[in-house]
């Protein structure tokens, strides 16, 4: 009985270690890239206008 159950404990750790880091690197691959193609958009503090700022 311990013997089987150490077999199927290495052979589950084993698929798990394989498993595991191929999935994540298939899903980093699948992931879209961000367009480069767009042009960066700057953010900038509003700027105040004399009238409405000064009350």
């Amino acid at each position: 009985m311990k013997r089987a159950h150490r077999k199927a404990h290495a052979r589950i750790w084993t698929v798990l270690g394989l498993l595991l880091p191929l999935a994540f690197f298939a899903i980093l691959a699948m992931r879209q890239s961000p367009p480069t193609d767009r042009p960066a958009v700057l953010i900038e503090a509003p700027v105040e206008s004399s009238g409405e700022a000064s009350q």
